[in-house]
């Protein structure tokens, strides 16, 4: 054939010969960059550092992207919720509907002392002190955390109790709860135990008249006595009153180092009147007369006269225009409007409507909870929280079954 043959394009394997290769491969292992010694061979670009792929099990030293949150977070969630834009906004209208219920209309005080027993009675420990419940919107709903009313309620009447911020900057106590006596524009006398309105005396009510007994100086109860003697007790410590050389002086400082590891790590302001007492049993008579001198020198020196609705003069008789006077159902031991003075309205926070723990305690003082308002206020708060509550819980169910299964 003149035209080339298709066998004679096929290249022939001799007998006993290898087949040929590229020059220079013929068992020859491929060429690698020499190495220095010391340093590890170069790797790919951007590998350094990084796991080699594997079947999806779990790497020694590395976090498992399976693992799911940790514990801690786990126990979080298992009451906040699932962390998502959603459930925040949820917690935030919770939050922000509670703030406003108590700032503007139902919210509960302690008694942090004996100034209105025995209608009240005050103690900071949660078994032993009265709880009230204040009604904020009698008054007038204020934006919460100031003294602003969205709008002017009832005025308070004479011998409401109300709870008020107090107007002594310095008061161990910002927040207090009197009863309202004086009404702006009245003229106010006590004498002899008893309050007279322009003139002319005002008894209270029948259930009060046996309780109520205004007074025009401090008196000291013999309990008080004895918490004053453990609180100096507790600090242990010398009086610069006091002549340190004097009988009375050492016979004190002996008592109240004697005591002193009884009550060094007790809270005297949380003890019962039955724990003051068992406490201070066996403190001389002579020791407890020199701590009833030095607290009523106290009292004088702090400038703790009682003058409002006790003295004449037109600046402490008459109650200004937008004031109030409210004084301690607890006369004698309570440091009340006759030392701080007129009270102004935009103070006022609410009226105590009732007591609500402890329970054998419970009582409504002004027939609150029998009206449709107090239904409200008191049984509405919490309504609204379990319907925002269950809401939640159903719109979480109903996107729960819209997603597929895996």
């Amino acid at each position: 054939m003149d035209g080339p043959n298709e066998m004679d394009s096929i290249p022939l394997r001799t007998a006993g010969v290898p087949p040929a290769t590229a020059p220079g491969t013929a068992g020859v292992p491929p060429a690698t960059p020499p190495s220095i010694a010391g340093v590890p061979p170069a790797t790919s670009p951007g590998t350094a550092g990084v796991p080699p792929a594997t079947s999806g099990e779990p790497i020694p030293g590395y976090p498992d992207p399976d693992a799911g949150p940790s514990a801690l977070v786990r126990a979080i969630q298992s009451f906040t919720g699932p962390w998502t834009w959603r459930n925040l906004f949820s917690w935030v209208g919770l939050v922000g509907a509670v703030l406003l219920i108590k700032g503007c209309f139902v919210d509960q005080y302690t008694i942090p002392t004996g100034s209105m027993e025995p209608t009240l009675m005050g103690n900071p420990r949660f078994f032993r002190g009265d709880r009230v419940v204040v009604n904020k919107w009698v008054f007038g709903p204020r934006i919460p955390f100031t003294k602003i009313r969205l709008w002017k309620g009832e005025d308070p009447k004479r011998w409401d109790i109300v709870v008020f911020k107090s107007v002594d900057p310095k008061s161990k106590h910002p927040v207090l709860i009197k009863r309202v006596v004086g009404l702006p524009g009245e003229t106010v006398h006590i004498q002899d135990g008893a309050l007279y309105i322009n003139g002319k005396k005002e008894d209270p009510p029948e259930a009060l008249r046996n309780v109520l007994h205004y007074t025009t100086e401090f008196t000291l109860s013999p309990v008080q006595i004895r918490s004053y003697f453990l609180r100096m007790a507790k600090e242990n410590r010398p009086l610069e009153v006091l002549n340190a050389e004097h009988p009375s002086s050492k016979a004190l400082y002996a008592e109240m180092k004697r005591i002193h590891d009884r009550v060094r790590t007790l809270d005297i302001d949380a003890l019962s009147d039955e724990e003051v007492q068992d406490l201070t049993k066996d403190v001389g008579r002579g020791e407890l007369g020199t701590v009833q001198q030095l607290v009523e020198l106290g009292m004088q020196e702090q400038d703790q006269e009682l003058v409002y609705g006790i003295r004449t003069e037109k600046e402490y008789s008459v109650v200004p225009e937008g004031h109030y006077l409210c004084l301690g159902d607890n006369s004698g031991q309570s440091l009340d409007g006759r030392v701080t003075g007129w009270l102004p309205a935009e103070n006022l926070i609410g009226r105590a409507a009732g007591i609500w723990w402890p329970f054998t305690h419970r009582r409504d003082f002004t027939g609150f909870t029998r009206t449709w308002q107090g239904w409200l206020l008191m049984g509405g708060p919490l309504a609204a929280l379990l319907a925002l509550d269950i809401s939640s819980r159903l719109r979480g169910r109903a996107r729960n079954r819209r997603t597929p299964g895996v």
